[in-house]
């Protein structure tokens, strides 16, 4: 049975509390992940979700508790609906090339 917990509503900073406890430092097994799903119509109607079953739960708790807006405790993982302000897309997740970065500082330091 699932648990769901919606924002505002009585139980929903304990609930946060108690899950993120749970998963701290849970580093999951070999099938353990984490993942986003941020659907257009989603961002357009206000949200993104965000599902894991490890640590990556308790890090978006403290990272992100102002986004989030349900929280959905399905016994092995858990996942949340948070607000399309905390989102930045699916682009971010990944560190731009080194190369990339120099020419911008050097862009930046002709600029300023």
């Amino acid at each position: 049975m699932v648990k769901k917990w919606i924002k505002g509503e009585k139980g929903f900073e304990e609930a946060l509390q108690e899950i993120a406890g749970r998963y701290k430092g849970l580093g999951g097994g070999p099938n353990s992940e984490s993942s986003v799903h941020a659907s257009k119509q989603d961002i357009r109607e206000g949200y993104a979700w965000f599902w894991s079953d490890n640590s990556d739960v308790s890090n978006l708790i403290q990272r992100s508790k102002d986004y989030i807006l349900e929280v959905r405790d399905h016994g092995d993982n858990i996942s949340f609906k948070l607000d399309k302000s905390g989102y930045r897309g699916p682009i971010y997740a990944f560190r731009p090339d080194r190369l990339l970065n120099e020419n911008l500082d050097e862009e930046e330091n002709e600029i300023g």
